[in-house]
């Protein structure tokens, strides 16, 4: 095994969903370079309409709700879970709710590329609103970094469970920073 190898096939697992997560980010950046070549250059920052501003910022702040309450949701890992078992269910659990923030992160750019063309005048202006709140959702909450992981991991392990997700991914799992559960004396 090479020194850039993943150790686990947890970490591979990891790096694939970056990957998925960078090429969906880089599919909102390409649908914008599509827009500008749709829309005629000289009413590419004209203003929209009122449905051409707000339907991108709706959508937009309803799929930032959604990512904090149905994107983070992981069925706790209860305390006498075998550790095999346990951080299998967590990197499970990790990314399908990576798939579903993702989703919900993706939303606002294909609402803002739908209402450039429901638009009153044509504008990239409803794309570039909701192509960069997905962009901002997609960096804050989907793409897999230590907080992520250890936000999911320290919902894996509220009920005295311990998923060891973060260490599964390659990350130092540190008590109170990562997990809940091990530490606590019953």
């Amino acid at each position: 095994m090479s020194a850039n190898s993943p150790t686990s096939p947890h970490q591979g697992q990891l790096a694939a969903l970056r990957m998925i997560a960078g090429a969906l980010t880089t599919a909102v950046v390409l649908f914008g370079l599509v827009v500008s070549f749709i829309v005629p250059s000289g009413s590419w920052f004209e203003l929209p309409g009122a449905a051409g501003l707000a339907l991108p910022v709706v959508v937009g702040v309803a799929a930032a709700g959604a990512i904090a309450t149905v994107g983070h949701n992981v069925p706790a890992i209860p305390q006498a879970t075998p550790a095999e078992t346990a951080t299998a269910r967590g990197v499970a659990g990790f990314r399908s709710s990576f798939f579903i923030r993702l989703a919900f992160a993706e939303v606002p750019a294909l609402v803002g590329l739908a209402a450039v063309f429901i638009a009153e005048t044509p504008s990239m202006i409803p794309y570039l609103i909701g192509g960069a709140v997905s962009l901002v959702l997609l960096g804050l909450y989907v793409f897999p970094t230590r907080a992520s992981v250890q936000r999911i991991e320290r919902k894996l392990d509220r009920d005295g469970g311990r998923s060891r997700l973060a260490e599964a991914f390659g990350f130092r799992s540190v008590p109170g920073a990562g997990y809940t559960g091990s530490a606590t004396v019953h």
